[in-house]
């Protein structure tokens, strides 16, 4: 009997360590997926039940790999969307920096989540100033913009996949609310965020004429010198000589209904002093109540703004086009208008039995709207050529626009408008991103007349890529979330679409079309992507430049595409270029980069090699001098 208890006690230990060993492995390779008294059998049936999710890509994996999976038939030509992933902050606003990562921030960030729930699944979240709500419930959890606050800010790099360790988290770096502020690229270290908010907290400060600049070698912010009048919604162009000038904004009271003595309709430009530093003058020829400083179709909110290859800043507030002349102390004029529709009707039409009053129906005329305002977005597909899409018109009695137009601004001061193919559907507070070649993807935004603070209401869920060659749109896979007002779309290094905000604290990526293609049997598969073997990552001498790719006998189109900044619709002065080439042997080919600085300004690009196929390599970041 005495060696059964032994028997017995000996395997008792070892199936006691067996259990231990086991736990300890599956906490190790599984994370937290067991949780109190769960069973394996009860998370095996949970987690099968969760990958039910209409998606083929991996939900489990830390990186969203496409690498090992069955893709649908038509990714090669609708593209395709990624889950949903868990977001720091709604990206309001996001940048591509010159490291090839990715700042975004417009809200507080998360301090506090549920861990366990899987990535498909809606949670609960606590933010940094205790505000509680759910990750994608959206805007109707909060007054106005009461957790939308430009403080906490999140460093992204998306080689290291979506985890929290491809994230680094700043909360409160330095006194700022960058909610509603522009940010650009200042040189190949650095960023800066130009105006902004006030933080709707009592007693907060107000930093709606600040400056901030963050330094990516050594990752810290500091304040710049403050701009001569609050720019909340302002926007920025670079010119040949490295300085930036300032239009538009406004100074916000939160709460408050904004009055015409808070507009700020005052240009300015940045200046660098004999002694190094930095400082705002003031552009008092630039001054234009007209075309920046009224209400009524809020000229001032974040005015359409490029550099145009004569050298005049050339804007569009509302429908009206306005130059700034250098040559004579940037004065502004107004150039030209673009068309507005007509006839549009705010009336309900009533149908009214007399006889039965459950025979009541209402019926509202809308007029699709021209494609005008700050509702509106705006892109440079070519050398002087902006393509403007959607947007609304002022008034009750308009409906978004599905409208496109080109304006070209080769000559500044004469700039000519042509209707292009219209969209699909009508957008106001879409974002517009450029393609490596040179097409344009254009997501989100609202058919609705609403006020901005309510474009939740018929949201557009399918994006459109336009083919620039072809002046067509063409409808792509349906999206998960409403991307709108507070939402960014920014182009990867690697070709994919970074999609974020719309108010909630998730993001989604989006692969192209050019990403996918068939094999013999139909099947759909990754594309063979050229490949970019060296190039100089800082340019100085713009004509004599040479990459070296795999194979370039396949090489039919090489790209040059600004770095976006994205936010509210605005895609602050995106740029495209194709550059002429040369092939010089199998592997080596010369390119030539504008040396008028008024085309290509100083500053970050990416540069992709195109297949005839239409397949971009992955572009690589330069700084070009």
């Amino acid at each position: 009997m005495s060696k059964i208890i032994k028997y017995f006690l000996i395997l008792s230990f070892l199936f006691g360590f067996g259990i231990i060993l086991a736990n300890s492995v599956v906490n190790l390779y599984l994370g937290n997926y067991f949780k109190g008294k769960e069973t394996f059998l009860a998370v095996f049936k949970r987690e099968a039940s969760a990958k039910k999710v209409i998606n083929p890509l991996d939900l489990f994996a830390e990186n969203i790999d496409i690498n090992k999976i069955n893709l649908p038939l038509d990714a090669d030509v609708n593209g395709l969307w990624s889950p949903s992933f868990d977001w720091p902050v709604v990206a309001v606003h996001s940048i591509l920096l010159p490291d090839e990562t990715v700042m975004t921030f417009g809200s507080y960030g998360i301090k506090e989540k549920e861990e366990e729930k899987h990535i498909s699944e809606n949670k609960k979240l606590k933010l940094t100033d205790g505000f509680e709500l759910e990750r994608d419930k959206g805007s109707k959890q909060w007054m106005h913009h009461d957790v939308l606050s430009g403080v906490d800010f999140v460093i992204w790099d998306p080689k290291k996949g979506i985890n929290e360790n491809s994230q680094k988290i700043f909360h409160r770096p330095v006194v700022l609310d960058a909610f509603c502020a522009v940010v650009r690229v200042f040189d190949n270290e650095k960023v800066f965020i130009l105006g902004g908010n006030k933080e709707p907290k009592k007693n907060s400060p107000d930093t709606q004429n600040a400056t901030t600049f963050y330094n990516i070698k050594t990752q810290k912010f500091t304040r710049g010198s403050n701009l001569n009048y609050d720019r909340w919604y302002g926007s920025i162009v670079r010119n040949s000589e490295n300085e930036f000038i300032m239009v538009g904004g406004a100074k916000i009271i939160p709460h408050q209904v904004l009055q015409d003595d808070q507009i700020s309709s005052i240009p300015e430009i940045l200046t660098t002093n004999e002694d190094g530093s930095l400082s705002w003058k003031i552009l008092e020829d630039g001054k234009s109540i007209e075309l920046l400083g009224t209400n009524e179709n809020e000229e001032w909110s974040y005015p359409k703004f490029f550099l145009s290859s004569d050298g005049n800043p050339f804007g569009i507030s509302y429908n009206k086009l306005w130059v700034m002349d250098k040559k004579n102390n940037y004065k502004i004029s107004k150039v030209g208008e673009i068309p507005l529709v007509t006839g549009g009707i705010s009336e309900k039409i009533i149908h009214k039995n007399p006889n039965d009053e459950k025979d009541y129906k209402e019926l509202s005329l809308k007029t699709i709207s021209a494609p005008v305002g700050d509702r509106g977005s705006a892109v440079m597909i070519g050398k002087d050529k902006i393509l403007f899409i959607g947007g609304q018109q002022t008034g009750t009695e308009y409906a978004a626009s599905n409208g496109a137009i080109i304006i070209d601004i080769s000559d500044s001061f004469n700039p000519k408008i042509t209707k292009k193919q219209s969209m699909h559907f009508p957008r106001a507070f879409a974002d517009a991103t450029i393609l490596p070649n040179g097409d344009v993807f254009v997501n989100g935004g609202s058919a609705s007349n609403h006020a901005s603070f309510e474009d939740f209401d018929f949201s557009i869920f399918t994006p459109e890529i336009y083919k620039t060659n072809d002046d067509v749109w063409k409808k792509l896979s349906k999206s998960e979330f409403r991307r709108n007002y507070h939402s960014s779309s920014l182009l990867l290094p690697d070709g994919r679409i970074f999609v974020g905000g719309g108010d909630v604290w998730n993001a989604q990526l989006y692969y192209p079309p050019y990403l996918f293609s068939k094999d013999s049997k139909g099947k759909t598969i990754l594309a063979k992507r050229p490949e970019i073997k060296e190039i100089n990552r800082l340019i100085n001498d713009r004509n004599n430049q040479r990459i070296k790719v795999d194979d370039n006998s396949v090489i039919e189109k090489i790209s040059l595409i600004s770095t976006g900044s994205t936010t509210h619709a605005q895609a602050s002065e995106l740029k495209y270029l194709n550059l002429d080439f040369t092939k010089i042997n199998a592997d080596e080919i010369q390119i030539t980069i504008p040396e008028n600085k008024n085309i290509i300004a100083d500053g970050t690009y990416l540069i992709f090699a195109i297949t005839s196929f239409g397949v971009p390599s992955e572009g690589k970041v330069v700084y070009i001098k």
